[in-house]
């Protein structure tokens, strides 16, 4: 049985443990890659203790933080009642509609960039070409910006454009995940809440999202 388990660990092993043990080891050396091993040098702390001091590392830091919360938390509060949504109401169009939503998930990267690059571009996108015609509806020009939005060359933009992009990705796979976890909840618990007379929105509340728990840790 060792031998069917080998590819997997030997593929773990170079391409998975193998570059973290490397670069824990790297942390306290100074290494030149172009001079090979012999150049490599014990530094100790200084590596840490420059990007500690380095703010660059602190703003990437609160970038990540805030591009988490941005695309992550919201896939959930949106994933979860839609996955409910789907588990319980469309009935055998349900595997159709979670084929659509995991449809971003699939596709490929470098199809998603240059698609939300075109969308969010500042001389002819669509975001720009909406923001403009809701502009010069009577009453909503002085909540819209007159002029075109440089989505992806600011820094106070580009943040919720690549959140937005991740949502948009992510969603559908969070939901085909949440759907699993209802299916799997007995269906005794459902007809014993109707029977006594709970609505839909207590049995969401209730029972739902408490046996959603281990799929929402996980």
């Amino acid at each position: 049985p060792y031998l069917f388990v080998m590819p997997f660990v030997v593929l773990f092993l170079v391409f998975g443990l193998f570059p973290i043990a490397f670069s824990l080891y790297l942390v306290f050396h100074s290494w030149d890659p172009v001079q090979g091993m012999q150049s490599m040098q014990f530094v100790g702390m200084e590596n840490l203790s420059f990007a500690l001091e380095d703010p660059l590392v602190w703003t990437s830091l609160v970038n990540t933080l805030w591009l988490a919360v941005a695309s992550g938390l919201p896939q959930h509060l949106v994933a979860i009642p839609l996955a409910y949504l789907i588990n319980e109401r469309l009935g055998s169009w349900r595997n159709a509609a979670m084929g659509v939503y995991f449809l971003p998930y699939i596709t490929s990267t470098v199809a998603i960039a240059m698609m939300f690059s075109t969308v969010f571009s500042t001389d002819y996108g669509l975001a720009n070409a909406i923001l403009q015609a809701l502009a010069n509806q009577p009453g909503l020009g002085q909540l819209f910006p007159q002029g075109n939005v440089d989505w992806l060359g600011q820094p106070d933009t580009v943040k919720p454009v690549i959140a937005f992009v991740v949502f948009w990705r992510y969603l559908g796979f969070n939901m085909i995940l949440y759907v699993a976890a209802m299916q799997s909840i007995p269906r005794e618990l459902y007809e014993a809440a109707r029977m006594d007379g709970a609505s839909e929105g207590r049995i969401f509340w209730h029972i739902t999202l408490p046996q959603l728990k281990p799929m929402m840790y996980f």
